[in-house]
């Protein structure tokens, strides 16, 4: 590349072909006056993902950086951006989409850039975006769904608000402020995108803007999403998911010199309400300190919701 990029747009992607055009696209539109690089990571897909990755690059060589795997990388459980997309990373600043997400504001860029090189002080800048749910291929709602004024986010927020608190495809941090991945909270942790924005958050300030300049896909075909939460074993993986996070919050809790033990106990018996609540699961949900902090109307709500339940996958 003639100029070192100031920028470095990460893609991580696995057959995703009916999305993935549209992910590169959303790089391709945006209007900037620094110079970017976009690496696209494909871990042996086997539905043609790799083929249309292939094509981008070809036609825009001085852009995107492909990486092309022959066998798949993370069945043997070994670390993408670790091992392949951070060793070569040129930018100053990293901006993150994942292969089924895309990007819509072809400001979006110079907006968040704009303001981090103005604000030494803050490691990450974020903001909101649609999700789209692709059960239904209708948007429900935004991330964050309630946060409409700029502002800056706490440590403390971000622990309770969890991996979902912003939509990953809206972040752009300062590369040099990534910590080191072999962090216990980092290795303990089954997804990255908590603890990554936990380790932001440790080293500087996050800025939040409230336009919505991206769409997050949930539940697409292989996402995280699909995988935990749906199907017959559903409740069984995603409990498994929760007792991780729970041993990846107490490490973070004793990276953090445990300044954050309450903020970090709440968010682990949030995890667990928040459980037996979608999956109607009533003697387990009342051992909860969420429900037995709520109001007596608030605790009928509760049981009401987990009868609800209940009786619908009866019928079901």
């Amino acid at each position: 590349m003639a100029n070192k990029p100031l920028v470095s747009i990460l893609c991580v992607t696995y057959n995703q072909k009916d999305y993935i055009a549209q992910t590169i696209e959303g790089f391709l539109i945006q209007k900037v006056d620094f110079p970017i690089e976009i690496i696209i990571h494909d871990d042996a897909s086997t539905d043609g993902t790799a083929e249309i990755v292939q094509e981008y690059a070809n036609k825009h060589p001085e852009l995107i950086r492909p990486i092309l795997q022959k066998e798949n990388q993370y069945s043997k459980k070994i670390s993408l951006w670790k091992n392949f997309i951070y060793p070569i990373v040129q930018g100053k600043y990293i901006a993150e989409c994942e292969g089924d997400d895309y990007w819509t504001d072809p400001n979006k860029l110079q907006k968040q850039i704009d303001f981090l090189e103005s604000h030494p002080d803050y490691s990450a800048c974020v903001h909101r975006c649609k999700r789209l749910d692709c059960r239904t291929n209708s948007f429900s709602g935004s991330m964050p769904p309630t946060e409409t004024q700029e502002r800056d986010f706490s440590l403390t927020e971000i622990i309770l608000g969890g991996g979902g608190f912003w939509g990953t495809n809206t972040l752009v941090c300062r590369f040099d402020f990534l910590p080191d991945c072999d962090a216990d909270f980092w290795k303990l942790s089954p997804v990255g995108d908590f603890p990554h924005a936990l380790s932001l958050a440790t080293r500087g300030k996050i800025r939040y803007l409230p336009q919505e300049m991206s769409v997050y896909r949930l539940f697409a075909k292989g996402s995280w999403s699909c995988r935990t939460l749906c199907g017959p074993e559903a409740y069984n993986r995603r409990h498994t998911h929760v007792e991780k996070m729970r041993e990846s919050l107490k490490a973070f809790d004793k990276f953090t010199d445990f300044k954050y033990t309450d903020t970090i106990q709440e968010k682990i018996d949030l995890n667990d309400f928040n459980l037996y609540w979608d999956f109607g699961k009533c003697s387990l949900l009342k051992t909860t300190s969420h429900y037995k902090q709520r109001s007596f109307i608030g605790k009928l709500k509760a049981l009401y919701h987990c009868i609800s339940i209940f009786f619908k996958k009866s019928k079901d």
